[in-house]
C-alpha cells in the first residue's frame, strides 16, 4: 500500500481534495490529481500509476473520462475506476467500451471507496503473476527439444512448440484450432501394440500419462520414430488448455 500510485482525475477542485484525504486517511501516499482529460493521459505516461480514479464527466478540455481512458487504455495495463455522478444508459454504454475496472457513484462512502480500491489492486496483481507464470512456461516448452501439442477438451490444438512443428511439417499457425487427429498422424510399427490417436482424449486413459511407440508420419511426408504421451493440465480458466501431448524423437531420447 506504501508504494501503490494513485491518479485522480476530477474537474472539481473541492471533490479531488476530498479524494486525496480519503485516500491519504486509508494509508495511501500522496495521489496525483489531473483536472481535464488531456492532462490524465499525460500524467498516466508520465507517472505509470497502480490505478486510476476518474470522473466520467470533465467539464474541461475536449476529452471526457471516457476518452481519456480509451487513451490511456492504449500505453498503459492499469486498472481504472470510474467515479461519477452520471448514470444514464448512453453513457454507461459508451463507459463500458472501454472496459472499466468499477463504477462507484457519487456521493459515496469511504469504506465502499476502499474496498473497490483494495479488491481492483488485489485481482490485478494476482492476474500480472499469472500472465508471468504462463509467458515463462510457455518460453520453456517452446525452447522444449521434445515436441509439445496442448489441445482443449475437445481436442483442438492450442499451442505448438518449434520441434513439434518440425516433427509435424505443421506450422503453429495453421495448426491452432484443429482437431489434434488431423496434425498428428501415427503409425504402428511391427509388433508393437495398436494404437490409436483417440486413446489420447479418452476418460478412460490415466490423466497423468498414456505413452505410445510408432511412425510419426509428418505433412512432407518424412517418418520419424517416436514416443508420446499425454498429460493433463490443471483447470485454468485463463487457458484454454485441457491436456498436451509430448512427442520424443526415439533416436535423440
Amino acid at each position: 500500500m506504501k508504494d501503490t500510485r494513485i491518479l485522480i482525475v476530477e474537474d472539481e477542485g473541492l471533490v479531488a481534495q476530498d479524494i486525496r484525504h480519503r485516500l491519504v486517511r486509508m494509508g495511501y501516499p500522496e495521489p496525483s490529481i489531473a483536472n481535464t482529460g488531456e492532462t490524465a493521459v499525460k500524467q498516466a505516461i508520465a507517472l505509470q500509476p497502480d490505478l486510476i480514479l476518474i470522473d466520467i464527466v470533465l467539464a474541461n478540455g475536449y476529452l471526457d473520462g471516457i476518452d481519456a481512458a480509451k487513451r490511456i487504455r492504449k500505453f498503459l495495463d492499469v486498472p481504472i475506476v470510474y467515479i461519477t455522478a452520471s448514470s444514464d444508459s448512453q453513457t454507461l454504454t459508451r463507459a463500458k467500451l472501454t472496459e472499466p475496472n468499477a463504477y462507484i457513484l457519487k456521493p459515496f462512502q469511504t469504506r465502499e471507496l476502499q474496498i473497490v480500491i483494495e479488491l481492483i489492486l488485489y485481482k490485478h496483481e494476482v492476474e500480472k503473476e499469472l500472465m508471468e507464470k504462463a509467458r515463462l512456461v510457455s518460453a520453456e516448452l517452446r525452447s522444449m527439444q521434445e515436441g509439445v501439442i496442448a489441445f482443449d477438451s475437445k481436442g483442438q490444438i492450442s499451442f505448438m512448440n518449434l520441434s513439434a512443428e518440425k516433427l509435424t511439417g505443421w506450422l503453429e499457425s495453421d495448426a491452432i484450432g484443429k482437431p489434434l487427429g488431423e496434425v498428428l498422424s501415427m503409425k504402428n510399427l511391427p509388433d508393437t501394440e495398436s494404437f490409436e490417436l483417440d486413446n489420447h482424449l479418452s476418460e478412460k486413459i490415466s490423466p497423468e500419462s498414456f505413452p505410445s511407440h510408432g511412425l510419426l508420419l509428418s505433412k512432407n511426408g518424412l517418418s520419424t520414430e517416436v514416443f508420446t504421451f499425454t498429460k493433463s493440465v490443471p483447470k485454468n480458466k485463463e487457458v484454454d488448455v485441457d491436456r498436451i501431448l509430448v512427442i520424443r524423437d526415439y533416436v535423440k531420447k
